[in-house]
């Protein structure tokens, strides 16, 4: 089970009100969009989640467990972000395998066990020919599958996803939309997806929760929001698609 619950969240960068009093609930297995404008406070939310960030005030849990303080290593959550952060000096098998390589001893892996897995997520992205190659001998949407089996190499309870789609020309956004859906299923693994991009959320979650100056303003399916929007904001942003 992995089921993640924030509880009246606030975080101030200076003056900024960032995220002001956010509440929700992620399901276990569920595949949950954080969508709003730019600026709105949900990359500080999702990296409040992930431990790259500490809130001012509120409690963030997860399996019913208070980590609010605790680092990202202690917490079994991985993050894809915006710019996938592959280290440009590793073959696309050394990312992968890294966050295996820094906690072996942890995790009681050997070299024979970090290779096995590393195989079994890339054929899982359909990039077991990649695995030798540089960052820069990758296209944008290799890079990004490289990226999203470093995040899953290691089996964590819960995927953070930071826009991953927006360094994609549209025809590969909309292709690899499909397949993060299905790999999210086939995985069953709770999923917590940050877009500006309504059609994306629209398409991808189970749930979504509307952000607006730091506030959650709905959470609901696609479906309910776009029926029953909470208000003028709900409407005019969800209404387009």
């Amino acid at each position: 089970m992995a089921r993640v619950e924030l509880r009246n969240v606030t975080k101030k960068f200076g003056k900024v009100l960032a995220v002001d009093r956010a509440s929700l609930v992620v399901d276990d297995k569920e595949f949950f969009s954080l969508l709003g404008p730019s600026g709105c406070g949900k990359t500080t939310l999702l990296r409040i989640i992930a431990g790259l960030e500490f809130p001012d005030e509120g409690d963030v849990l997860i399996d019913d467990r208070v980590v609010t303080r605790l680092p990202p290593k202690d917490r079994d959550v991985a993050m894809v972000f915006q710019n996938y952060a592959l280290y440009p000096h590793m073959t696309a098998f050394d990312n992968i395998a890294f966050p295996l390589v820094v906690r072996r001893r942890e995790l009681n892996l050997s070299k024979d066990e970090i290779r096995k897995r590393v195989v079994e997520v890339a054929r899982l992205l359909n990039i077991e020919e990649l695995l030798k190659r540089y960052p820069s001998q990758l296209s944008g949407g290799e890079q990004q599958r490289v990226a999203l089996a470093r995040a899953l190499v290691r089996r964590p309870k819960v995927w953070l996803l930071d826009e991953p789609l927006s360094n994609l020309d549209a025809k590969l956004r909309i292709i690899m939309r499909s397949e993060l859906k299905k790999l999210q299923k086939t995985l069953g693994i709770t999923t917590i997806y940050v877009t500006h991009d309504q059609v994306e959320a629209m398409s991808m979650a189970d749930r979504i929760a509307v952000m607006n100056k730091g506030r959650v303003l709905q959470v609901g399916t696609p479906d309910e929001l776009y029926h029953k929007p909470a208000d003028t904001f709900v409407a005019t942003f969800i209404g387009a698609p």
